[in-house]
């Protein structure tokens, strides 16, 4: 059984702005989570989306604009899920889907997104996304 990570990043502040996981990718995971990092924003934000076919109806729906784009601007999200990979890898294979949940997982990923946001220096910004250190 496959589990997905669907993430969202400011790519100016390095900052995350909403983690969520799912058992399959659809419109209706899509529409979940716009809405969780609709929850995170004060204005409707452009999100630059890998081109997965169950975005533009989800962002559609929120009215909002998605231009597709694989490299450039998206490399912030995909240098944070290779951050999340090398922190995962040697433990991954112990968060089963079956026997966990996705429970163990959104904990996780909850618990990761405390520790990138407010612990984790960033070369790229020469700080802390959060600007601050608990």
């Amino acid at each position: 059984m496959q589990l997905f990570v669907w993430t969202a990043i400011d790519p100016d502040t390095k900052e995350l702005l909403a983690v969520y996981s799912s058992y399959q990718r659809s419109t209706i995971n899509a529409m979940l989570f716009v809405r969780m990092v609709l929850n995170t924003c004060t204005n409707k934000p452009v999100l630059l989306i890998d081109g997965g076919p169950w975005y533009p109806f989800a962002l559609e729906r929120y009215g909002l604009k998605w231009p597709h784009i694989t490299f450039g601007e998206r490399n912030s999200i995909e240098r944070y899920f290779r951050t999340l990979k090398e922190r995962t890898r040697r433990f991954c294979n112990n968060i089963n889907a079956r026997v966990n949940g996705i429970k163990s997982l959104n904990l996780f990923l909850n618990l990761f997104m405390l520790y990138y946001n407010h612990l984790r220096w960033h070369q790229g910004i020469n700080s802390i996304p959060g600007g601050d250190v608990i």
